[in-house]
């Protein structure tokens, strides 16, 4: 029987349709904290991140070149040279909580055979196997194992193999019953375990909670789930009634319907029934009937009326061409670009602009349906790697004010509010564009002059500190609701607030911050906002797309 965090009770039925779940026994309001899940858990980084990563408080090294910032190095276990740790303290935790004191031996024999170290899903395993009371709180869970039998020979077979090496480095017989209930076990991991990963923040890994593993899933969830350490927290996305089911998505809910039950059949083993699918609600009309659009009002998009009206809600439902391209297009304009080089990433942002137009194109152009963002987002980060600052920050100011306040309706949730401190880095180091030449010293064509020309007049109508000041009030403010104190984006935006407290001669544009914060519905206060923050950051917003045609639609 699970033991619940206070303020949750079981709920549902184990041979129903949805099974069991997990029900609110007692209200939470938007962004609360809900409940916090610790020990018993698994909490691993993934194996490529295991040298580099500490697998006590989960955090990966870092140089402190960037930031300037004491860097945090790792080093490895003496016993088995294959986990690292940042500290003693890491080391003794993960020793005694963590399972390396048994894994430790583990993977001796792995690198005494020659390998660095093991799978992430066989490492997870082999923790079950070591930790009784992991064993314990899973024998309750669903492994689907008759599914994943049956979803395909490799499948399987690539199951058995990952079985029978955790036994063998355990030591342990792989007679039948063994290798049966390893894979079980296994099963049990596909279905309930999280991923960790967040490249924004360097954060990989998987997570396993069994009780966390209880919470149903919805494509319109009324909570979320992010990782502290080796705690998963728990937040409200909406206001959640007193016996109100908690309901959080597996998935990214915003991908298109086939491609989310896909991967819920695929992983999960269910057909999603939410109200998303079975209307098969586009992000626009699911932005529409968000309970707490208000909130907004406290955003880089505060118009609530925009987010209610917008014409592209319903786009893809009433056209059935640019549906079916849309879903042609995703997979591979969404695929990863991290290791491709400088110059593949070019050409890639230039087939997959191109690919989009017509989503672009279409009678009412709907930015926020994938792939579209992730293209955006994308080019955005190209263009900061390459030090073309001012053409990220004009992105980045699209995405914030007309891309994802419909994909994540809610201003605190973690995306709009990394979004708001990359706006504030790229104001930092955004300078007037050179009109004449390129980086490489070439010359450029006359309409690219025009569009830096007049990238550089809206950037000097930027404050740069007062603006990077509302901004990183914004993010501290959101972030104990989209995370916690403990967020490295928190700590990033607090960091910032201090070195802008120690600049010289700014005490009227503080005093005016200042009185935004305490009251910013206040009348002044708001036409403040407007005038020194949204009207700047609009302006630049505006060149987002000349800049993407001009750059990869040539």
């Amino acid at each position: 029987m699970a033991t619940l965090p206070d303020g949750l009770v079981l709920g549902g039925q184990s041979g129903s349709p949805r099974g069991l779940g997990i029900v609110a026994a007692r209200a939470f309001q938007p962004g609360a904290l809900i409940a916090t899940f610790g020990e018993p858990s698994i909490a691993i980084p993934d194996s490529p991140h295991l040298s580099t990563t500490c697998s006590g408080c989960l955090l990966p090294a870092t140089s402190g070149a960037e930031d300037n910032k004491t860097a945090r190095v790792v080093r490895a276990c003496t016993g088995c040279r294959a986990v690292a740790y940042c500290s003693p303290s890491c080391q003794r935790m993960d020793w005694t909580k963590g399972g390396h004191k048994g894994e430790c031996k583990v993977f001796k024999r792995v690198r005494a055979e020659g390998h660095d170290s093991l799978p992430t899903p066989v490492r997870a395993l082999v923790q079950v196997l070591l930790r009784p009371e992991m064993s314990s709180a899973m024998a309750g869970r669903q492994g689907h194992v008759d599914a994943f039998r049956r979803k395909s020979g490799k499948f399987w077979a690539d199951m058995e193999l990952q079985a029978l090496a955790a036994l063998h480095y355990l030591g342990r017989e792989a007679d039948a019953k063994k290798l049966a209930d390893a894979i079980e076990i296994l099963c049990k991991l596909q279905v309930n375990s999280f991923s960790r990963i967040d490249e924004d923040v360097g954060q990989t890994g998987l997570f396993m909670n069994p009780d966390l593993a209880l919470v149903n899933h919805s494509c319109m969830p009324n909570a979320f789930v992010q990782f502290v350490g080796r705690k998963a927290v728990l937040h409200a996305y909406q206001a959640i009634e007193k016996d109100e089911e908690i309901l959080i998505s597996y998935i990214d809910c915003n991908l298109h319907l086939s491609h989310r039950q896909e991967a819920l059949r695929a992983r999960y083993h269910f057909t999603c029934a939410c109200d998303r699918c079975k209307d098969d609600m586009d992000v626009y009309q699911v932005c529409r009937v968000y309970p707490h659009l208000h909130m907004n009002s406290l955003s880089l998009a505060p118009d609530v009326q925009n987010l209610l009206d917008s014409s592209a809600a319903g786009v893809l439902s009433g056209n059935e061409e640019l549906s079916t391209t849309v879903e042609d297009i995703y997979p591979w304009c969404s695929a990863s670009m991290v290791d491709l080089s400088e110059a593949d990433k070019q050409k890639q942002l230039r087939r997959r602009w191109k690919a989009c137009k017509p989503l672009r194109d279409s009678h009412t152009a709907a930015y926020a349906i994938e792939p579209l963002p992730r293209v955006l987002t994308e080019a955005s980060i190209y263009f900061a790697t390459q030090g073309h600052f001012a053409y990220s920050l004009s992105i980045s100011c699209f995405l914030a004010t007309r891309v994802e306040p419909y994909r994540s309706a809610a201003p605190f949730t973690p995306q709009r509010v990394k979004g708001l401190l990359m706006i504030a880095k790229l104001v930092a180091n955004a300078a007037p564009m050179d009109s004449d030449s390129s980086s490489d010293g070439s010359s450029v064509s006359a309409p690219i002059k025009t569009l830096r020309a007049d990238i550089s007049k809206a950037l000097a109508n930027v404050d740069q500190a007062t603006t990077c000041q509302v901004l990183a009030e914004l993010v501290t403010y959101y972030a104990p609701s989209a995370h916690s104190n403990e967020w490295s984006v928190y700590n990033e935006a607090d960091e910032m607030l201090r070195d802008i407290a120690g600049l010289p001669g700014r005490e009227s544009e503080d005093a005016l911050v200042k009185a935004f914060v305490r009251n910013p519905n206040g009348a002044e206060e708001r036409r403040f906002y407007d005038q020194a923050i949204l009207d700047p950051l609009r302006a630049l917003a505006a060149y987002c797309l000349d800049i993407m045609d001009n750059e990869f639609d040539a």
